[in-house]
Protein backbone atom coordinates (compact mmCIF):
# COMPACT_ATOMS: atom_id res chain seq x y z
CA UNK A 1 0.00 0.00 0.00
CA UNK A 2 2.65 2.33 0.35
CA UNK A 3 3.60 1.63 -2.86
CA UNK A 4 0.48 3.12 -4.07
CA UNK A 5 0.78 5.89 -1.79
CA UNK A 6 4.54 6.77 -3.12
CA UNK A 7 3.78 6.30 -6.60
CA UNK A 8 0.60 8.90 -6.79
CA UNK A 9 2.50 11.31 -4.69
CA UNK A 10 5.66 11.46 -7.03
CA UNK A 11 2.58 11.30 -10.29
CA UNK A 12 1.55 14.66 -8.03
CA UNK A 13 4.43 16.42 -7.63
CA UNK A 14 5.43 15.88 -11.16
CA UNK A 15 2.50 16.89 -12.62
CA UNK A 16 2.59 20.22 -10.62
CA UNK A 17 6.17 20.91 -11.67
CA UNK A 18 5.04 19.96 -15.05
CA UNK A 19 2.65 22.39 -15.06
CA UNK A 20 4.32 25.16 -13.79
CA UNK A 21 7.24 24.79 -16.33
CA UNK A 22 4.69 24.87 -19.12
CA UNK A 23 3.77 28.04 -18.15
CA UNK A 24 6.98 29.79 -18.27
CA UNK A 25 8.05 28.09 -21.36
CA UNK A 26 9.16 30.34 -24.28
CA UNK A 27 7.25 30.74 -27.52
CA UNK A 28 8.41 29.62 -30.91
CA UNK A 29 11.06 26.75 -31.16
CA UNK A 30 12.37 26.84 -28.11
CA UNK A 31 8.81 26.20 -26.75
CA UNK A 32 8.10 23.16 -28.58
CA UNK A 33 11.89 22.23 -27.21
CA UNK A 34 10.57 22.57 -23.82
CA UNK A 35 7.02 20.77 -24.22
CA UNK A 36 9.15 17.67 -25.56
CA UNK A 37 11.16 17.53 -22.65
CA UNK A 38 8.23 18.15 -20.18
CA UNK A 39 6.23 15.16 -22.20
CA UNK A 40 9.92 12.81 -21.25
CA UNK A 41 9.67 14.00 -17.58
CA UNK A 42 6.19 13.20 -16.91
CA UNK A 43 6.69 9.84 -18.86
CA UNK A 44 9.90 9.13 -17.01
CA UNK A 45 7.73 10.08 -13.65
CA UNK A 46 5.42 6.97 -14.41
CA UNK A 47 7.73 4.26 -14.94
CA UNK A 48 10.38 5.69 -12.08
CA UNK A 49 8.19 4.15 -8.95
CA UNK A 50 8.10 0.57 -11.15
CA UNK A 51 12.05 0.45 -10.25
CA UNK A 52 10.54 0.26 -6.62
CA UNK A 53 7.70 -2.50 -7.50
CA UNK A 54 7.80 -5.01 -5.12
CA UNK A 55 4.71 -8.01 -6.18
CA UNK A 56 5.04 -8.40 -2.39
CA UNK A 57 3.67 -5.66 -1.25
CA UNK A 58 0.35 -6.55 -3.34
CA UNK A 59 0.10 -10.11 -2.42
CA UNK A 60 -2.64 -10.99 -0.27
CA UNK A 61 -2.35 -14.38 2.14
CA UNK A 62 -5.33 -16.18 1.79
CA UNK A 63 -5.07 -18.89 4.61
CA UNK A 64 -8.47 -20.57 3.83
CA UNK A 65 -7.65 -24.08 5.48
CA UNK A 66 -7.26 -22.11 8.83
CA UNK A 67 -10.82 -20.27 7.76
CA UNK A 68 -11.97 -23.73 7.05
CA UNK A 69 -11.40 -25.08 10.11
CA UNK A 70 -12.53 -22.04 12.25
CA UNK A 71 -16.10 -22.15 10.07
CA UNK A 72 -16.11 -26.17 11.22
CA UNK A 73 -15.43 -25.63 14.53
CA UNK A 74 -17.96 -22.74 15.19
CA UNK A 75 -20.58 -25.30 13.66
CA UNK A 76 -19.99 -27.95 15.57
CA UNK A 77 -20.22 -25.43 18.96
CA UNK A 78 -23.65 -24.50 17.14
CA UNK A 79 -24.44 -27.31 17.05
CA UNK A 80 -23.45 -28.75 20.63
CA UNK A 81 -25.05 -25.70 21.94
CA UNK A 82 -28.62 -26.11 19.90
CA UNK A 83 -28.35 -29.95 21.04
CA UNK A 84 -28.16 -29.64 24.65
CA UNK A 85 -30.70 -26.67 24.44
CA UNK A 86 -33.42 -29.06 22.84
CA UNK A 87 -32.79 -31.56 25.18
CA UNK A 88 -32.95 -29.06 28.34
CA UNK A 89 -36.64 -27.45 26.72
CA UNK A 90 -37.67 -30.75 26.29
CA UNK A 91 -37.46 -31.86 29.67
CA UNK A 92 -38.97 -28.45 30.63
CA UNK A 93 -35.59 -27.14 32.14
CA UNK A 94 -35.82 -23.14 31.29
CA UNK A 95 -33.79 -20.27 31.24
CA UNK A 96 -30.18 -21.97 31.13
CA UNK A 97 -27.45 -20.95 29.11
CA UNK A 98 -25.15 -23.66 26.95
CA UNK A 99 -21.58 -22.77 26.01
CA UNK A 100 -19.28 -25.11 24.64
CA UNK A 101 -15.69 -25.10 23.50
CA UNK A 102 -14.52 -27.56 20.50
CA UNK A 103 -11.59 -28.31 18.99
CA UNK A 104 -11.07 -29.87 15.41
CA UNK A 105 -8.69 -32.63 15.43
CA UNK A 106 -7.76 -33.73 12.20
CA UNK A 107 -11.18 -35.68 11.10
CA UNK A 108 -12.64 -35.33 14.70
CA UNK A 109 -14.19 -32.60 16.77
CA UNK A 110 -13.03 -32.99 20.62
CA UNK A 111 -15.39 -31.02 23.02
CA UNK A 112 -13.19 -29.44 25.54
CA UNK A 113 -15.58 -28.01 27.49
CA UNK A 114 -19.39 -28.28 27.60
CA UNK A 115 -20.49 -25.80 30.53
CA UNK A 116 -24.88 -25.56 30.98
CA UNK A 117 -25.86 -23.75 33.75
CA UNK A 118 -29.32 -23.61 35.41
CA UNK A 119 -31.13 -21.85 37.88
CA UNK A 120 -31.94 -22.65 41.34
CA UNK A 121 -34.98 -24.85 40.30
CA UNK A 122 -33.44 -27.50 38.60
CA UNK A 123 -30.67 -30.12 40.46
CA UNK A 124 -27.41 -29.89 38.98
CA UNK A 125 -27.10 -33.96 38.99
CA UNK A 126 -30.35 -34.52 37.04
CA UNK A 127 -28.94 -31.98 34.49
CA UNK A 128 -25.87 -33.68 33.93
CA UNK A 129 -27.51 -37.22 33.94
CA UNK A 130 -30.11 -35.96 31.20
CA UNK A 131 -27.49 -34.58 29.09
CA UNK A 132 -25.22 -38.10 29.75
CA UNK A 133 -28.30 -40.31 28.73
CA UNK A 134 -29.79 -38.16 25.90
CA UNK A 135 -26.97 -37.08 24.18
CA UNK A 136 -23.59 -39.01 25.46
CA UNK A 137 -21.64 -36.07 26.50
CA UNK A 138 -20.50 -34.91 29.94
CA UNK A 139 -21.43 -31.73 30.65
CA UNK A 140 -19.84 -28.94 33.56
CA UNK A 141 -23.60 -27.90 34.78
CA UNK A 142 -23.87 -25.32 37.62
CA UNK A 143 -25.84 -22.97 38.99
CA UNK A 144 -26.43 -19.36 37.23
CA UNK A 145 -24.41 -16.98 39.56
CA UNK A 146 -21.67 -19.60 40.39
Amino acid sequence: MDYIKSWTFCICITLIVSVIFSILKPKGTMGKFYKVIISVFIFISFLYPLTEFNPADFRINFNLESEYENLIENTAKAEIENSVKDVLIKNEIYNSSVSAQVQQSGDEMIINRLLVSVTDDYSVEEVKDLIFKNLGMVADVKRIGE
